[in-house]
């Protein structure tokens, strides 16, 4: 795995901010460009055409601009202490989600970083719009940030990794060993095994028996994929018991105290049922820590 150039997707939120902390310590590790973007939403024509009246908006939206110019031009001033490459761009878009994803196509960037959630008027605390428009549509890995204000780096000691074992292939595990492989972190590996409610209980040695097989099944995978690896990680599997995939992977996190998840964004067996706005979504939501999701 090789990552030159990072996008950092700020709209000026205290988790932006934690993100730009996580780009650098991928900037760091790999060597990598950190590029700066913020997307202004332009006026709408209804509200220019009513205020402008009265307001010079056009100045105002310069003026928008020019502030996060300089903000920017102080960010490029901090990591040049640190050596780390910066530059950035302030661009006008409806959608800005559009724009950063274009953005980070035009580029050819190697991942997306942003915070989880962003400003809102209402102060509402749920993962941004924009991030989950960017989740589903990016054809780059996306970082999404749960902040944790610290003056330091961000450390990545475990790294989580819900797998499929249906599925013949995982880009997420083969990212998660290979960065795992970088930073020195221990990856586990797990599978929800889903509860069913039943008319009738299965007795306990049926149970422990299917739980044997799956942990089988993964434990054979694993060692697929992870087989160029597994002399130089600390590499672990686990079977858990959930009565949603979602919750088996959040509780998973929790215990294991994971510093990150690195997670498909769907299945490879259909693009239509999207793995994002079910299982994904729900863990974006509720993830104790920072979650990298990919393309499979």
């Amino acid at each position: 795995m090789k990552i030159n150039k990072i996008l950092w997707a700020t709209d000026g939120s205290k988790v932006s901010r934690d993100a730009l902390n996580w780009g650098k310590l991928f900037a760091k590790t790999f060597g990598a460009e950190i590029i700066g973007i913020h997307v202004l939403k332009p006026i709408e024509k209804k509200i220019y055409e009513i205020a402008g009246r009265k307001l010079d908006l056009k100045s105002l939206m310069e003026k928008e601009s020019g502030d996060w110019s300089n903000q920017f031009d102080e960010v490029y001033r901090m990591l040049k202490k640190e050596k780390i490459s910066f530059r950035h761009s302030v661009l006008e878009h409806q959608k800005p989600y559009e724009k950063i994803i274009q953005v980070a196509d035009q580029e050819n960037a190697s991942l997306i970083v942003m915070g989880k959630r962003g400003l809102s008027l209402k102060g509402n605390t749920s993962v941004g719009s924009n991030t989950l428009k960017i989740l589903q549509g990016s054809r780059v890995p996306v970082l999404a940030i749960k902040g944790k204000t610290t003056k330091t780096l961000p450390k990545i000691r475990k790294i989580l990794v819900p797998l499929d074992i249906s599925e013949k292939f995982s880009s997420a595990l083969e990212y998660a060993l290979s960065l795992g492989e970088q930073l020195g972190a221990a990856v586990t590996v797990t599978y929800v095994e889903q509860l069913f409610s039943y008319p009738y209980e299965f007795p306990i040695a049926i149970l422990n028996e299917m739980r044997d097989m799956y942990d089988s099944q993964l434990k054979k995978k694993v060692e697929e994929i992870s087989r160029q690896f597994e002399n130089k990680l600390r590499i672990k599997h686990k079977v858990v018991e959930a009565i949603t995939p979602f919750l088996g992977i959040i509780r998973s996190a929790e215990r294991e105290r994971s510093d990150l998840i690195i997670m498909n964004t769907h299945g490879r067996r259909g693009l239509k049922k999207l793995f994002l706005g079910s299982v994904a979504e729900k863990v974006i939501y509720e993830a104790p820590c920072s979650i990298l999701a990919l393309r499979p």
